[in-house]
């Protein structure tokens, strides 16, 4: 089958007054070229701009491209309204945007806003702070509208406004769910996968599985055996879990482009329950037993109805989205399920993982992924020639004795520079909470009802090194020390405690024992180290800045809080954190959304008049109380902590969001943009 010319994008990457980065993907091999505007009301004016492409062949169908345009002369103009086009070359043929209908606003697939003939952004100065959209978890069969229809109607509206306008787009992880695939997907990402890549992928694959359990490769509800018991992974939604690079190339394609929709639409690609059962692609785990058979059918059946009908909706929301991403300067950092769910969750997990085939060719394959469809545009100065070389190799046509491709495997998992700064004002630092890890290797007593049993300690989110290598990075992009700094956190380091201890208590008891309750809760947050979070601490306080904003998502609720922290050498400093989470996958759904919504009106009626208290210990053991009086003199800092209440009273909201930061005449104002009202922090 022949796939549609544009596969996704173009998506408005790193933006610069001295370089401006957009990203492409196509089926075919074209020459590319870009053109600038300034436009001043209807007038366009053509800037004189050098442009630089580089490319990348990731398969027999997939070149990635990433177009850098700087500026001739002087800096490109600030706080101006600049559009852009894109043009793609093949011998005497030119074509652009328009010609594929990206820029008739008619036309369902357009990319512009209001009555401008391209896609436009702005470039900020240093006067005024960036207005930043951010959030996380996005799952293309997740319950709930997607908030970033929300996103892309507060840009359509303020387009024209540069004091009002987002000017930022965060994504902060799980921009795909490589570990929990819908069952109706499954068969379609397969499908794209070989169209993409060719069949190099599989080939490949079914060298690492016994060839008695190549069928469970290629079936839905087929891979949780494979994942759990050859890939050591510890996710318990690895039916469809994605393993090719093909398949998670595909998967950033259905989370993006509506093309690839239109594409599977007209090739019938969607299949219902009854022609899954008639072309025997389920996998049935009682396939022997007639009972049991039946009612495993019964429930498969319902779930993947139900999963349908989320895709279904989803789908009408691409073209938003895909709109948004091309006007806004957009950067993004992973989290665990872009990988796997508990990707590092711990020392073991990591080794177990890397010492088998099938584990360690799945992560370098994610990573792979990552890194051509979302970590090359965040920072593209810092991949060299020796970074792409490798990434070449990796998925060149070798097999997997071959030394490229053992190189390339272990060059990926020994990779720890994900982490970047962005250009906003202020500066922004993404903080890599995935790769950078530490881990004590004490094992701790966790008691789970009457059982006691030794678990491995929570890891450090960022080792020692990983903190140096952050500040490098942070010192050489001209940021100054008493000024102030955004920090990304895919995982909040202020966590909402009494709803924490409510999934602790009841929930995570269940989900052990095999219920099945929806959560996104692990034991691997900042709080849960207190080594860890007193780095963190430690290392802000070094960095000095005036003030810090923290931006985090994961959690699948929002708030916001601040804390006043004073550290032993007198040192004080404010931390505001903005959690938005998610843009797509609502957890606290039915019974249990009802019991998270008592407690969620309980912490309220507690939190939001009242302050906390916490300190760390000089064997940092963090202690949280109520009563300032309660904090020990023998202590490494102490902090004041304060929830914000939204607009309705409530401090914490379950719902599908996207964060909305911006000041309003020098006052820090955060709405959460959700797929019905807005809700504000007071």
């Amino acid at each position: 089958m022949k796939l549609p010319f544009i596969l996704s994008g173009p998506i408005l990457r790193r933006v610069e007054p001295t370089s401006i980065y957009i990203w492409i993907t196509l089926s075919r091999h074209v020459k590319m070229d870009a053109q600038l505007f300034q436009i001043d009301e209807d007038t366009y004016i053509p800037l004189e701009i050098n442009t630089e492409t580089k490319s990348f062949k990731a398969g027999e169908q997939l070149y990635i491209y990433l177009i850098k345009i700087s500026p001739n002369k002087a800096p490109f103009p600030s706080c101006t309204l600049l559009g852009y086009n894109l043009f793609f070359k093949k011998g005497v043929v030119v074509r652009d945007l328009g010609s594929y209908g990206l820029l008739t606003k008619e036309h369902n697939r357009s990319i512009v806003y209001g009555n401008l003939k391209y896609p436009a952004f702005y470039i900020d100065d240093d006067s005024v702070p960036t207005n930043l959209l951010y959030g996380s978890c996005r799952k293309p069969h997740g319950v709930g509208g997607d908030a970033l229809i929300a996103a892309d109607s507060l840009v359509e509206e303020k387009h024209l406004d540069h004091s009002q306008r987002p000017n930022g787009l965060f994504f902060m992880g799980d921009q795909i769910y490589a570990d929990d695939v819908g069952d109706p997907l499954f068969p379609i990402l397969s499908v794209l996968s070989s169209e993409l890549i060719g069949h190099r992928d599989f080939s490949s694959l079914s060298k690492l599985v016994p060839e008695v359990l190549h069928s469970r490769l290629t079936r839905v509800n087929a891979r949780q055996f494979l994942i759990e018991h050859l890939a050591n992974f510890s996710t318990g939604k690895g039916d469809n879990h994605l393993i090719t690079f093909g398949e998670y190339a595909a998967m950033y394609l259905i989370s993006w482009s509506p093309e690839i929709w239109e594409f599977i639409q007209e090739n019938d690609l969607i299949q219902s329950f009854r022609q899954l059962i008639e072309n025997k692609q389920l996998h049935l785990k009682f396939e022997s037993e007639p009972k049991k058979r039946e009612k495993e059918l019964s429930r498969l059946e319902a779930r993947y109805e139900e999963q349908t009908e989320h895709i279904r909706e989803f789908i009408v929301t691409i073209t938003a989205t895909r709109r948004l991403m091309a006007n806004i300067p957009t950067y993004m950092i992973f989290d665990d399920h872009d990988l796997t769910d508990d990707w590092n969750i711990s020392e073991k997990w990591t080794e177990t993982v890397r010492n088998s085939p099938l584990g360690k060719y799945i992560i370098g394959n994610g990573l792979a992924a990552y890194w051509l469809f979302q970590g090359w545009g965040n920072d593209p100065e810092n991949f060299d020639t020796s970074f792409r070389n490798k990434i070449e190799n990796y998925l060149g046509p070798g097999n997997l004795e071959s030394g490229d491709f053992k190189e390339g495997l272990d060059f990926l998992w020994d990779y720890h520079s994900w982490h970047f700064i962005a250009p906003t004002v202020p500066k922004t630092v993404f903080l890599d909470t995935r790769t950078q890890r530490d881990f004590d290797p004490r094992p701790k007593p966790v008691k789970l009802g009457i059982l006691i049993e030794e678990t491995t300690r929570t890891p450090l989110l960022i080792s020692e090194k990983g903190w140096q290598s952050t500040t490098e990075k942070l010192l050489k992009s001209g940021w100054n020390k008493h000024t102030p700094l955004n920090i990304v956190s895919p995982t909040p380091v202020y966590g909402m405690g009494l709803i924490e201890s409510f999934l602790h208590k009841y929930v995570f008891p269940f989900k052990v024992l095999g219920f099945p309750v929806q959560t996104s809760f692990d034991f691997d947050g900042w709080k849960y180290n207190g080594k860890g979070f007193h780095t963190f601490l430690s290392q802000v306080s070094s960095w000095d800045p005036s003030y810090v904003i923290l931006l985090s998502g994961d959690v699948h609720f929002s708030s916001a809080v601040k804390s006043e922290v004073e550290l032993n050498d007198g040192k004080k400093h404010s931390i505001c954190q903005f959690t938005s989470s998610p843009i797509h996958n609502e957890s606290f759904t039915g019974v249990w959304g009802l019991l998270m919504k008592s407690v969620l009106w309980l912490n309220a009626q507690k939190r939001k008049e009242h302050s906390l208290y916490r300190s760390c210990s000089e064997t940092y053991s963090l202690s949280l109380t109520k009563d300032k009086t309660g904090i020990p003199k023998q202590k490494l800092w102490e902090e004041t902590i304060n929830y914000y209440s939204f607009s309705d009273g409530s401090i914490a909201e379950t719902k599908n969001s996207i964060g909305y930061l911006h000041f309003d005449n020098s006052v820090l104002e955060n709405t959460l943009l959700m797929a019905a009202e807005p809700k504000t922090n007071n």
